[in-house]
């Protein structure tokens, strides 16, 4: 027959319905798959044949129904075990479930048997299934990405993760090449054609098609063992060995860590790790073969910045966390996703935090993690953890900050409520009980129930079943005999304010945890109701934080007066309790509960603050108010707030300086990225500052990768670009076009969004569309753009409508993962009604693409309003006049 991609047959599939779940049908059941490929680098295709064992479960099968996409089918039989071989007398296709159905002329006996496939795939260059990826002088390797449902795009395959079976995967390529796959290497011999190859590789243990993977190429290798034997190798292309030692000794430690935290020792006995220069995600936990983008795996121990060196750590503790957590034992279906992604985000700071005690990552953690999930979940469009999900497709719009972020932080609050003895034991009893199958959420409760007791799925479902977060409001406090009494009410947090009918309905099982100025009560008491009272031993006059040590991810607003307590010692406070203090702050003041003019005395109030992830919360809270401000009419209270900003940053800001010192530990160089990024927008017109990034600046252009520290490289590029000319501009993105190093270029693509001239910023985002600009960085440019101000949200708005076909091309068709980023894009720093129309007026005239990104699309618009009514309210409040800053000219 035609190869089916050249024929256009449509059916409607028979599927298994389970409840709202659309799956394949159960009356066979996959066991093992033996796995052939010869890719070709020549043509971008392979050719392939895979043989199923199969056990055919039900009686009167004369139809098996598995998936592909984009593979042509050339011949096909089922052999029952100990009978002749049985040829498929038809197949069909149903192109929007990717489900091929097989149609026998006889019906299949119950038992054992094999279905042989031979089929031939493309060697795609859309970063899906199997696919090919570009390095050095037009030099290609070939590699996978199979998750969430694309190893339907390299073979045929019961392609669901709750579908577990074993696998033998063999290759023929040129003998030139190395491959590599999910376990060691069993065989090579040469093949009988001239040149090349045959490969083959010992068998896989039991697991979810979308956890296979293999990769074909040049590749260099530095490799260690962990104390329990384990070979782990760190893999990348030719010319790139000396930036692998960091993420080696890192997943050595971190492997040997989870051994013993899960008291399962690892059950493969190799770990590769690659970097990958083509890759739609960060990373990607396929067992036994980690795969990479370069820009998350790679670093120069003697150069990196402090940022990137945590990132590469958290990522590779994130990863192998998988390993057990998704890999091991996996969820039954995708609206358990978060097992998989939550899990490993607790984990990525917990195993971090063990290895590397001295960047007090946990304050990173808050700062960055817990803040994304409670900004996402503040919104109406925001969805639970734990989503309802039909079709397979749907699972791209959850891979987002609720199922990372926010499924982290609820591992985080159930660990502070259990400690780490329960919290460890009910761990390994469910990995015990469950290894090598899949499990629901219920699943993880009744593992932590069981050896602690404490009611878990019942406070629980409440954080996983629901969408949002509380609002705790300490609406009144009285102190009496060394206590002081709190009356505590909780309501829907939500980021515009707004409250609706059935909203105080909504509650939560919600921990408290309480600090004062005597340290930490470690009592956790319950708020199960709207309403209760919650008496903690406090000294009279004493300061009192809700939610201390930010476990939970909650808002919490306090009276006048315990604000003001907690303001005037909030340097007793840890940096993690600052951070929230701040942050709720913030959020508080965006949602209308709380006066600008509360908020700004807060950040103002912190100057001689020191700690880097503090500052970070100090730079994200300023830029965001300060980005309102700049939209009023009048720019005199910009202008000012800046000036403030500016002043409480000089004395640190001096101190730090723009280099790297002697004893200087990662925080510190930390701190020094965080404050010369404020530098750029806080003191762009001080002659100091210009005249010192015109230094460094010429240091960069004579070399680029050492001339000057990576800690303040994006800031200099960022001012010099925001005071330069064209030529300037051109002379850095040629800079970008001569080095494939990731971070420089991600480090040019921030800087060149800085220029004031909007004819650049046009041709910044019509050139992420080019080929210099990799299909999984295009992203980053109209982010960039977006968060630039100076006209950059509209630019970014009017360049997605001149230019949505190519944009859709690149990247819709690729990964619409990354596809919602550009969807983000669409709203970012708008704030106004008009706007928000205008954007979902846009989305919705693209019907086939606005319903597989409605979910973005409403968390967008909804972001534009909610940015709508903060500028009202800036707009009614005194910090929009003149006359409020003239408290702070003198000082």
């Amino acid at each position: 027959p035609l190869p089916l991609w050249l024929k256009e047959t449509v059916v409607r599939c028979r599927v298994f319905a389970m409840s709202y779940r659309v799956l394949l049908p159960e009356n066979v059941d996959p066991t093992h798959y033996d796995l052939t490929l010869e890719p070709d680098f020549a043509s971008f295709d392979f050719r392939g044949k895979v043989v199923i064992d199969l056990d055919v479960k039900a009686a009167n099968v004369k139809e098996i129904q598995l998936h592909a996409r984009a593979v042509a089918i050339f011949a096909a039989s089922f052999t029952p075990d100990g009978g002749e071989a049985i040829e498929v007398e038809s197949w069909s296709m149903h192109n929007p479930t990717d489900v091929l159905t097989f149609g026998f002329d006889k019906e299949l006996a119950k038992g054992k048997g094999k279905l042989t496939i031979d089929f031939r795939g493309i060697l795609n260059d859309q970063m899906a299934g199997f696919y090919r990826s570009k390095y050095g002088d037009n030099k290609l390797m070939a590699v996978t990405q199979f998750e969430a449902i694309d190893a339907r795009r390299c073979f045929p395959c019961w392609d669901e993760p709750a579908r577990k079976a074993t696998f033998d995967v063999s290759f023929i390529v040129d003998t030139n090449l190395t491959v590599i796959s999910n376990m060691p290497e069993k065989h090579c011999w040469a093949h009988s054609v001239a040149g090349k190859k045959h490969v083959t590789f010992l068998t896989t243990p039991k697991m979810s098609t979308y956890l296979l993977a293999f990769c074909v190429g040049e590749f260099e290798f530095i490799q260690g063992l962990t104390k329990d034997g384990i070979l782990m190798r760190i893999l990348a292309v030719p010319g790139k060995t000396d930036q692998l030692q960091f993420a080696l000794k890192t997943a050595i430690r971190a492997l040997d860590f989870y051994n013993d935290f899960f008291k399962i020792p690892f059950p493969l006995p190799k770990c590769d790790m690659i970097a990958v220069p083509d890759f739609s995600a960060g990373a990607m936990e396929n067992w036994g073969l980690i795969t990479y983008r370069e820009g998350a795996l790679l670093c120069d121990e003697a150069t990196v910045s402090a940022t990137l060196k945590q990132r590469i750590a958290t990522v590779i503790t994130h990863e192998l966390a998988h390993q057990w957590f998704g890999n091991l034992v996996t969820m039954r279906w995708w609206d358990d996703l978060w097992l998989n992604e939550g899990f490993a985000n607790w984990s990525q700071t917990f195993a971090a935090d063990s290895l590397f005690p001295e960047w007090n990552i946990w304050q990173s953690y808050v700062s960055q993690e817990q803040a994304q999930a409670l900004l996402l979940d503040s919104l109406r469009s925001s969805h639970p953890i734990q989503v309802p999900i039909a079709h397979a497709k749907e699972v791209e719009e959850v891979f987002d900050a609720i199922s990372y972020c926010k499924g982290g932080s609820v591992v985080r609050m159930i660990f502070r409520v259990l400690g780490l003895q329960k919290f460890q034991e009910g761990l390994q009893l469910y990995m015990n009980t469950h290894k090598y199958d899949n499990t629901e959420t219920t699943d993880l409760w009744a593992a932590w129930e069981k050896v602690s007791g404490v009611e878990v799925g019942t406070m629980m479902k409440t954080w996983t079943g629901k969408m949002g977060y509380p609002l705790v409001k300490v609406t009144g406090f009285s102190e009496s005999g060394g206590n002081m009494t709190l009356e505590l009410e909780q309501q829907w947090f939500l980021a515009d304010g707004s409250v609706e009918a059935a909203d105080a309905e909504v509650t939560w099982v919600i921990p408290l945890i309480t600090g004062t100025s005597d340290g930490a009560n470690e009592q956790v008491q319950m708020m199960k109701e709207k309403k209760m009272s919650l008496t903690v031993p406090a000294k009279a006059g004493s300061w009192l934080k809700l939610n201390f040590g930010q476990h939970v991810p909650v808002r919490v607003q306090y009276p006048k007066e315990l604000i003001d307590r907690l303001s005037k010692s909030v340097q007793d406070l840890a940096p993690e309790d600052r951070v929230g203090l701040l942050s709720d702050s913030f959020a508080l003041c965006k949602a209308g509960l709380s006066d600008p003019a509360d908020m700004v005395s807060l950040l103002l109030g912190l100057q001689g603050e020191r700690n880097d992830n503090v500052w970070k919360e100090i730079k994200q809270s300023a830029d965001a108010l300060n980005a309102r401000l700049q939209n009023l009419s009048d720019p005199a209270p910009s202008a000012a707030f800046k000036a403030q900003i500016a002043r409480i940053m000089r004395p640190i800001f001096k101190e730090i300086g723009w280099e790297t010192r002697p004893g200087d530990d990662d925080n510190t160089k930390t701190l020094r990225t965080v404050l010369t990024a404020m530098a750029g927008t806080y003191l762009a017109e001080d002659d100091e500052v210009k005249s010192t990034a015109a230094q460094l600046y010429k240091r960069f252009e004579e070399d680029v990768q050492k001339g000057i520290s990576q800690d303040v490289r994006a800031p200099v590029l960022g001012i010099m670009v925001a005071s330069g000319d064209k030529a300037q501009w051109e002379r850095l993105r040629e800079l970008h076009n001569a080095n494939d190093e990731p971070t420089l270029r991600r480090d040019i693509y921030s800087a060149l969004s800085k220029s004031k001239d909007s004819k650049l910023k046009d041709t910044m985002l019509d050139w992420s569309l080019e080929d210099a600009v990799r299909s999984q960085d295009m992203v980053f440019l109209p982010i960039a753009v977006a968060g630039s101000g100076e006209g950059g949200p509209q630019a970014v708005f009017e360049w997605l409508q001149r230019s949505f076909d190519r944009i859709y091309d690149r990247l819709g068709t690729t990964s619409m993962i990354l596809f919602n980023h550009v969807v983000r894009c669409s709203g970012m720093g708008h704030a106004s009604e008009d706007m928000a129309v205008k954007v979902e007026q846009f989305w919705q005239s693209k019907p086939k693409i606005y319903e597989m990104t409605k979910k973005t699309v409403a968390q967008t618009i909804e972001s534009v309003r909610t940015n709508s009514k903060f500028l009202s309210a800036i707009q009614k409040s005194s910090v929009s006049t003149t006359d409020y800053w003239q408290q702070y000219s003198k000082l």
